[in-house]
């Protein structure tokens, strides 16, 4: 090794600035060891006397080569100190190596204090001394040391007593320690030791719950700091402290505790508090002003100068004034104010605010609270509205109050109250002062309602009440009271009076009306049905006859379509005139509704007699009746039922008269009818069928059958015609005449009429695909579809989807739909007529045929009915009849077609005549589709 004392050996070493750095590490060796001082590089600067005669030659190189890991720790972390022992078979030496630094922080160099154990063992610096070196350096309650490489754990006393154990309760170890440790603990105060040893942070701190002696956790703050180094890396030595802090914890958690209350507590109030320092200018703002302001807690609230936007400028300009005076004269200010939230939204606000003042008396901080009142202010208004509103209710329904106090019997009214007795407001009254203005029945119901509540603690009681005011006017009051008890005694009764004079009035002018019709005065369905029933009821339990007749004006409709409802409304006032002077003071006349009256007669003396009056009744309804626009007549139709086992209520006897006043007009109307079963059967046989019609498209039950018209000049098809079939889903095959008028009258003949065309259409197309021959399809259409303003365009629309050219379509119809003529049938058949599509009159002759509307609408065919045809050879006459339609037909440039040929001598009779096409059984019955083609190509 080099001269020891050369203060520049081997290189020109450090600086001066330096040589302090050097000398102050120097002075923290012990000074009768071996003290080396190494540059940055690690090359030997300067020793003392010791190292000179401890350290040289091959020794010095191994030390240097031994020490180069702790240096390049020393480099990395230059606060630690380096612990090494170096064994050579002379001296076992404990070598301690530090790093110099600068004031930059920079490694200058390094210093290493080296002693042998062998010849100096009272040179190494004790572990008591090191102990309280640390422990007065951290001023810390409990002091413990940890050998790390021995896992020993030195703890002074304190780290015992603190926790109410004996000195050295448990071992000086690790494990010991971490199992007085909470549990919930233990993760997080290893992760912190953890930290510090592997260099991640500068010191070990935690704090967590220890066991103490009476099995309470007690809470304990840990830290400490490794301060002895191996040259791996490796910690050797770390001494800490314990403190007590369980004290502190609680009221920490007192504190937030507390905390968590004040904030909810000025959450619920919408509270936000502030303070601010003029001095630093800091402003503080609580959560809730954070809220009341709208601004996220996130930000720094806005400086003083910076709060104009937060307030409407007439309220920032009153608050600025304030503020200024306060923090000039300390002078506390209480202002109402509105703010404006970054939203736009409007919240009203009490602001104060006071300074706190200094010893000196000068303003040293301000606070002051927000108070937002916006909801309490809309209530405010609100209730002021509802109050406002009340009054004006109590006005309008005429709704007074009272309060009647029970000891004194003291009456205090509202003005409304007041009002509505016809009284001046104010006049004082006592309860018993007001009975002699009711009614006796009144003030007597009124006394006993009252007297019940106070004797009977019955909670409220109501009485309707009429009193008689001063100008002698009758009102009715419904008077509500409720009463209220102190200390279970009656104390006063509160309640409402409502004036419900109009009410009342109202009511009997309803029972009139709800009772008896407005029109006629006759008894209405209710007040009929009422009597009736109870008529019933007498004459069952008396075994008496009894009638019953329901009629049905004939023409009614027509005098309304002719000379309005006004003439229609005179007409039943004569009618239920009429009808009161054909029966006894003792029957009962009603009006059932329209143009319907019904009739009970009681005390008949037998069931014929019901048919004498029926008789008066039609003669009576036939006279002529004087109207303003003219003399006009009416009949009816009346159906009688009789009370027995068959109709044993009024319900069934309506539905027997109802069933009899059809069987009436069947008959021909301006008759009557008693009830009969047969008929009843066919009614409720029409209804069925009604009901099922409605889903037979839906069921797909419907179907076609054809049958071909046959031309008298080539025998060639002229025409197929498509006839309607039904057959139910029971397998039950309905007639055409029995189901065709039940869908007209229903309307379902429009949808069906509609499925028909499409299908008829369709077929053809394909029986002309299939190349068989003949000339036009030819589907019927009911009265109803003319009347459609939309039929022409649908039968267009038909042929188009179906691609069936229009100019061999016929559309067969009968007289009766000629017969209404309007501008939509006009419009129709102009339609057909520039489409092509052919119109043929069915059934003629059967009808009430008319040359002018023959002549009138573009008609192509005319079919004879069959009940002519059928009986040329057998009938006399008959055979010049159908000789003069063909005549005409031919005359009016139809050609015309017979129907219902079924003998080779009927088809040349009426080849004679000139004929121009047949169709009936001679040829073929009607036919399905395919068995239709199968007739067809037969024809070829």
């Amino acid at each position: 090794m080099p001269d020891a004392t050369s203060p520049r050996a081997e290189h020109d070493g450090p600086d001066v600035n330096a040589d302090h750095a050097f000398l102050a590490s120097l002075l923290q060796h012990p000074s009768r060891r071996a003290l080396l001082a190494l540059d940055a590089q690690g090359r030997l600067i300067v020793g003392n006397d010791r190292a000179r005669s401890l350290v040289g030659g091959q020794l010095e190189a191994d030390l240097r080569e031994a020490l180069a890991d702790g240096m390049r720790q020393l480099a990395e972390h230059p606060d630690r100190e380096i612990q090494h022992r170096h064994v050579t078979p002379q001296y076992t030496l404990d070598c301690l190596l530090r790093a110099v630094t600068g004031a930059d922080g920079k490694v200058l160099g390094y210093t290493i204090s080296v002693f042998s154990q062998d010849e100096a063992p009272d040179l190494a610096e004790s572990p008591d001394r090191a102990r309280w070196r640390f422990a007065l350096e951290n001023a810390q309650d409990g002091l413990w040391d940890w050998d790390a490489q021995r896992d020993q754990v030195y703890r002074s006393g304190r780290c015992f007593t603190m926790l109410g154990y004996a000195r050295d309760a448990f071992a000086g170890s690790f494990d010991a320690w971490q199992s007085l440790i909470h549990p919930d603990d233990r993760p997080r105060m290893k992760v912190a030791l953890h930290a510090h040893l592997t260099g991640e942070r500068e010191n070990y701190i935690v704090d967590y719950r220890v066991r103490d002696a009476n099995g309470r956790w007690r809470w304990v703050l840990d830290r400490g700091r490794a301060i002895t180094w191996d040259s791996a890396g490796r910690p050797q030595r770390v001494v800490g402290t314990h403190t007590d802090i369980h004290d502190y914890k609680q009221i920490e958690a007192q504190l937030r505790e507390r905390e968590l209350i004040l904030n909810q507590a000025q959450h619920v109030a919408h509270l936000g508090n502030w303070s601010w320092d003029p001095e630093n200018d800091k402003l503080w703002w609580s959560d809730e002003l954070y809220w009341i302001v709208g601004l996220p807690n996130t930000q720094a609230p806005p400086k003083f100068r910076n709060q104009r936007h937060l307030f409407t400028p007439e309220s920032y300009e009153r608050l600025h004034a304030a503020s200024v005076a306060l923090l000039k004269q300390a002078k506390p200010y209480a202002l109402e104010v509105v703010m404006l939230r970054p939203n736009g939204e409007r919240r009203i606000v009490q602001a104060r605010a006071e300074a706190i003042l200094s010893d000196d008396g000068r303003v040293q901080s301000l606070v002051g609270v927000l108070h937002d009142i916006t909801e309490q202010r809309q209530a405010e208004e609100n209730s002021r509205w509802r109050n406002d509103l009340l009054d004006r209710i109590a006005a309008m329904g005429r709704i007074g109050g009272f309060e009647l106090l029970v000891e004194t019997g003291e009456l205090h009214w509202t003005d409304e109250n007041y009002r509505i007795h016809g009284i001046e407001p104010g006049k004082p009254l006592r309860f018993e002062d007001t009975l002699p203005s009711y009614t006796p029945e009144s003030a007597q119901k009124l006394q006993v309602a009252f007297q019940r509540m106070l004797r009977e603690h019955i909670p409220e009681q109501s009485a309707d009440l009429c009193y008689i005011t001063q100008d002698e006017r009758r009102i009715w009051l419904r008077v509500t009271g409720s009463l209220e008890l102190r200390e279970g005694k009656p104390y006063r009764i509160t309640g409402l009076t409502q004036d419900i004079t109009e009410e009342h009035e109202a009511g009997e002018r309803i029972e009139q009306l709800a009772h008896y019709d407005t029109l006629t005065g006759l008894p209405n369905r209710f007040l009929f049905r009422q009597r009736a029933e109870e008529s019933i009821e007498i004459a069952r339990r008396n075994n008496q006859p009894l009638a019953l007749l329901f009629l049905d004006l004939d023409r009614f409709k027509y005098v309304n379509d002719t000379q309005g409802h006004e003439a229609g409304d005179l007409l039943l006032q004569e009618i239920a005139g009429r009808l009161r002077q054909c029966v006894r003071a003792s029957d009962l006349v009603g009006r059932l509704g329209g143009d319907e009256f019904l009739v009970l007669l009681r005390e008949i003396a037998r069931p014929e007699d019901a048919a004498v009056v029926a008789r008066k009744i039609i003669e009576a309804v036939g006279r002529p009746i004087n109207l303003a626009h003219g003399e006009s007549q009416v009949g009816c139709s009346i159906g009688i039922a009789l009370l027995g086992e068959n109709n044993p209520d009024l319900e069934s006897m309506l539905r027997a008269a109802d069933t009899a006043m059809y069987a009436a007009k069947d008959a021909g109307r301006n008759t009557f009818q008693f009830y009969n079963a047969s008929f009843y059967e066919r009614v409720q046989r029409r209804v069925t069928l009604e009901q099922e019609l409605r889903q037979a498209l839906a069921r797909n039950e419907l179907h076609l059958a054809f049958q071909p018209t046959v031309s008298m000049e080539d025998n060639g098809v002229a025409c197929i015609e498509a006839l309607l079939r039904w057959t139910s889903s029971s397998g039950e095959s309905r007639f055409p005449s029995e189901f065709i008028p039940v869908a007209e009258d229903c309307g379902e003949i429009l949808p069906i009429g509609r499925w028909v065309l499409g299908e008829a259409c369709r077929q053809a197309r394909r029986w002309h695909e299939a190349g068989l021959q003949f000339g036009r399809i030819a589907v019927n259409v009911s009265p109803l579809q003319l009347r459609d303003p939309e039929f022409g365009s649908q039968v267009l629309e038909a042929c188009a989807r179906e691609q069936w050219p229009t100019d061999r379509l016929v559309l067969e119809i009968t007289e009766s739909a000629l017969m209404r003529d309007s501008d939509v049938l006009r419009n129709t058949f102009a339609l057909f007529k520039t489409n092509g599509i052919t119109l043929s009159i069915d059934d003629f002759g059967t009808g009430f045929s008319n040359l002018g509307y023959l002549h009138r609408f573009p008609l192509r065919n005319l079919k004879i009915d069959r009940s002519f045809v059928s009986r040329m050879d057998t009938t006399p006459n008959m055979l010049e009849l159908t000789h003069a339609v063909v005549s005409l037909g031919h005359a009016l440039g139809l050609s015309v077609v017979a129907e219902g040929v079924e003998t080779e001598n009927v088809l040349q009779l009426l080849r004679q005549q000139g004929c121009d096409e047949a169709q009936g059984y001679l040829f073929t019955r009607p036919l399905a589709a395919d068995e239709m083609a199968t007739w067809l190509a037969a024809q070829a």
